[in-house]
């Protein structure tokens, strides 16, 4: 019973991975609509997004293989490995999308890169 509840846990982690990655993927191709206008905000942080939206495909990929395939489901190295795609992947484009919404964030960038933080909202 415990190994067909940590399949469908792993399997439900794979769909959600590769729900968000599609949906990033998405949102990195809409840059820019309808006007073509792309803030230097998304140019600085597109390459980035890129890679882990692909790093979160990838993982998804992988857990999807494993909960299909995968034979002896041992609960703390799978968990373990579930935490770590999720802080690897999830956490880091949690943080890059709401950056212009966080203070904190915002002033981090603008010491870094020495510019204003732009993100086209406003006027």
């Amino acid at each position: 019973m415990q190994s067909v509840i940590l399949r469908v846990a792993v399997l439900a982690w794979a769909g959600l991975s590769l729900l968000l990655a599609l949906h990033w993927f998405v949102d990195l191709g809409m840059a820019g609509f309808p006007d073509g206008y792309v803030t230097p905000f998304a140019r600085a942080t597109g390459p980035l997004l890129h890679v882990l939206a692909t790093a979160c495909l990838m993982q998804g990929l992988y857990f999807l293989y494993r909960g299909v395939f995968g034979k002896g489901f041992a609960v703390p190295g799978l968990g373990l490995q579930i935490l770590i795609a999720a802080v690897l992947t999830v956490a880091p484009v949690l943080i890059v999308r709401n950056c212009p919404h966080s203070q904190t964030c915002s002033g981090a960038y603008e010491a870094l890169t020495n510019t204003m933080m732009d993100d086209g909202a406003g006027g």
